[in-house]
């Protein structure tokens, strides 16, 4: 085969590898949104919401917290869970790293409505506000 056509293929390949990856790594969907702690703090006054700290190792928790399950153990507790995967699941931890996991995991088990605690609790409590 020319040298040409074996690199014309090569590229072609690399790119559909690089296009399909992109998909995959940011899809047009975002799985979870991010909001600020007050945002966090206005949201579990609303009704139907479930409230989840998925810290490991347990911490206090936020008032308002209806679960505390391991960030890494989302899916083997899915009992504790709404049954509804429309339900507005509000995800936190210390940082914000491990929720962003859980919340990733939940959109993959199925949840359409996932917030997410930007900061953790280290972000609210500089924030001023309660813990349990």
């Amino acid at each position: 085969m020319n040298a040409k056509i074996i690199t014309v293929v090569i590229i072609g390949v690399i790119a559909a590898i690089l296009l399909y990856n992109s998909y995959m790594l940011f899809p047009k969907e975002k799985a979870f949104i991010s909001v600020s702690p007050k945002e966090f703090y206005r949201m579990i006054q609303e009704e139907d919401v479930f409230v989840i700290d998925v810290h490991v190792p347990r911490q206090k928790h936020i008032p308002g917290t209806d679960a505390w399950i391991p960030y890494d153990r989302i899916e083997e507790f899915v009992d504790r869970l709404p049954e509804d995967k429309n339900t507005k699941i509000l995800v936190y931890c210390r940082s914000g790293y491990m929720s962003k996991i859980a919340a990733s995991k939940l959109a993959e088990m199925g949840y359409r409505n996932i917030v997410n605690l930007d900061g953790g609790t280290v972000a609210w409590i500089r924030e001023g506000l309660p813990m349990s």
